[in-house]
């Protein structure tokens, strides 16, 4: 995965978030390694990490937020591709968390 490829990502990401009158906005984003990504951002005030998994011996994706302000978060959602493990990721359970703190 690509820095480049994570543009699309987090486009997803905040499709979803839209629905729940939330935005990312990104800051920047780095390779974490050969098949992975983490974008750096802002959620609501909250700085987040966002990071974009994949496995390449079992092709499932994954995706992850975290924050250091918050120590509970949704854990990870894997799926077949980004978009379902976007699509299935709790990110009202996520922003509920994040404006509790």
């Amino acid at each position: 995965m690509t820095v480049l490829g994570t543009e699309t990502l987090v486009q997803l990401v905040n499709d979803e978030l839209a629905l729940l009158g939330s935005e990312l906005a990104q800051a920047m984003a780095k390779p974490t390694g050969p098949f992975s990504s983490v974008v750096f951002g802002i959620i609501d005030g909250h700085h987040v990490q966002l990071h974009f998994l994949t496995e390449p011996a079992t092709e499932m994706c994954g995706v992850l937020l975290a924050s250091k302000e918050v120590e509970v978060l949704p854990g990870q959602r894997t799926g077949t591709t980004f978009e379902a493990a976007i699509q299935e990721y709790p990110w009202a359970e996520a922003v509920e968390a994040l404006e509790a703190n």
